[in-house]
């Protein structure tokens, strides 16, 4: 028997693509029947969160394998998520009090520790038990490296640059609502990017990329992936897209789920095969791209840069071109060694 093969079983590994469609079915019904029940009983905005986090369970569902240490203490995982409870419904409080009250004050409520429960379990799985749900996590909790910071830093280059040449050139900027001084709106526009990491992109990276487009790259290449990626990615948002208080039109829809997201679909592809698989580098951007916008005036022609940035790095990384058969089984993090 192939030795590779006799490995990968007794490693618990799926054959190549093997769960896409589990991945799919289970991050949905997930996601959609959270959504549903908060919409439909009228509940704060606040537990929409639920559902957010469907991606990122069905990823862990599906990278359990046979691997588990019986020898290691549950201790320190316990103390990872009772610290990080704490810090997520404090991100989670500091977010939702300074939206509603211009002199930014904190106010807690003990019910937003239900929806801090999930992405602090999530975070603290970096120390599960099991082999392979630790190695997926493992890839987003690491120590940052440069495409950490790459990033992280991108999309604000996206953004920032034209903003700056159209101001120079007088040309009309897009300036969001934010009341206050420079201070106050950067300590908001912190408080928002570390509510865009920990409640949106730390819940739906490692399943759209930590999986499915590890598990699609098996069988295709970057480019088709990452199309493969946008479309169930983009339709998994309807019940949100649909229900939000701005609902979305065709419009808006086409704008922000067709126009923009396939660039930056390809660009997260780009960034997370770069960083040698790494979430936490896809999880800056994702994070990064749902914050700006809202924080600092913009340029609207100026995300053009999203279609040159999304061009480059198909071109520089021959995306069209399949990656090696075994992609996805024995490829290795540069940051976990998973």
């Amino acid at each position: 028997m192939d030795t590779k093969l006799e490995e990968t079983k007794q490693l618990g590994i799926r054959p190549a693509g093997a769960g896409v469609w589990t991945y799919l079915a289970l991050a949905f019904a997930f996601s959609w029947i959270a959504w549903l029940l908060a919409i439909k009983l009228h509940s704060r905005e606040e537990f929409l969160n639920f559902g957010t986090a469907g991606p990122a369970f069905a990823a862990m569902i599906l990278s359990r394998n046979a691997q588990r240490d019986r020898s290691s203490s549950s201790l320190p995982r316990a103390v990872a998520f009772s610290v990080l409870l704490v810090f997520c419904w404090a991100t989670l409080a500091l977010h939702y009090s300074w939206r509603v009250s211009p002199n930014f004050r904190f106010v807690g409520s003990a019910w937003l520790l239900f929806p801090a429960i999930f992405p602090a379990w999530i975070i603290s799985a970096a120390l599960s038990k099991n082999g392979g749900v630790r190695c997926l996590l493992q890839r987003l909790v690491h120590f940052p490296n440069r495409w950490s910071a790459i990033a992280l830093l991108l999309f604000p280059a996206i953004q920032i640059g034209p903003a700056v040449l159209a101001h120079l050139f007088h040309q009309p900027l897009t300036t969001p609502d934010n009341d206050g001084s420079a201070s106050i709106v950067a300590a908001a526009g912190a408080v928002f990017f570390l509510y865009n990491l920990v409640f949106v992109a730390v819940l739906e990276e490692p399943g759209w990329r930590g999986l499915l487009l590890d598990r699609l790259q098996e069988k295709w290449s970057p480019l088709v992936a990452s199309l493969a990626v946008w479309l169930p990615w983009a339709l998994w948002h309807a019940p949100l897209d649909y229900f939000r208080p701005v609902r979305f039109s065709l419009v808006m829809y086409l704008e922000l789920r067709v126009a923009t997201m396939i660039p930056l679909v390809i660009i997260l592809t780009w960034l997370y095969n770069r960083s040698g698989r790494s979430i936490q580098a896809s999880a800056m951007f994702h994070a990064s791209m749902n914050t700006l916008p809202f924080v600092l005036p913009y340029y609207a022609p100026g995300f053009g840069l999203l279609f040159v940035m999304a061009g480059y790095a198909i071109f520089a990384d021959r995306m069209w071109r399949k990656h090696g058969r075994d992609y996805g089984i024995v490829a290795t993090s540069a940051a976990t060694g998973c």
